[in-house]
């Protein structure tokens, strides 16, 4: 995996990386998953176009050059070809230790670092994925702990639980939007380009053909 990373007001701006590149064992899980095929997808991205569209983002729409934007779980499961299983999950209240117990196989040992665990005591490819995850699907700039949030969805890839993704990539829409607002450096906040961009040209194409 190449991950660019890039700082400015001294934060870690939340951009997807140009270019997936993972191992054929990560690949394998992520294929399994059903994950694969969209994060190839996310490449293409006009932060402009994810700016305006998180600044005017409603509960289920948004408007972007004038046109408005359907934002919505059952979208977002149709552009992105995610599973979009039950049960819905938006991050809130997990306990390290409860996704710990999930997550670990057994024997397997993880090192707890502050409010989360170290990357590299998860073993490959599950590091290589929880930066996967880091930078695709939650899409933060620092990688160095491995939080609850991105331990259950790894454990969502070894199939130890089951998420509806679209129902949380559309929650994290919601954070950004919210944190957005209260930004001092909005190149910080602004992040999920490639579903934006994905959104996007689904509900422009849908209107041209109505």
């Amino acid at each position: 995996m190449r991950i660019h990373s890039e700082t400015m007001g001294g934060r870690a701006i939340r951009r997807e990386p140009q270019v997936l590149t993972v191992s054929a064992a990560a690949q394998e899980i992520l294929e399994r998953a059903g994950w694969l095929t969209y994060l190839n997808h996310l490449q293409d991205s006009n932060e402009t176009v994810a700016m305006e569209l998180l600044q005017n983002l409603q509960e289920d729409y948004s408007i972007v050059m004038g046109r408005q934007i359907a934002v919505t779980d059952d979208i977002i499961a149709e552009v992105s070809g995610l599973p979009a299983t039950r049960p819905v999950w938006t991050q809130k209240k997990e306990r390290l230790q409860k996704i710990m117990e999930i997550f670990q196989d057994e024997g397997q040992s993880l090192t707890i670092k502050g409010k989360g665990v170290l990357p590299a005591t998860l073993g490959e490819p599950w590091a290589e994925l929880a930066r996967t995850v880091q930078s695709y699907i939650t899409c933060e700039g620092r990688k160095d702990v491995v939080r609850p949030r991105h331990l259950k969805l790894l454990a969502v890839l070894k199939q130890k639980c089951s998420v509806n993704l679209p129902a949380l990539l559309n929650s994290l829409l919601h954070d950004v939007a919210r944190s957005l607002k209260k930004a001092q450096h909005v190149e910080s906040v602004v992040s999920d380009h490639g579903l934006i961009r994905l959104l996007v040209s689904h509900s422009l194409t849908q209107q041209q053909s109505s």
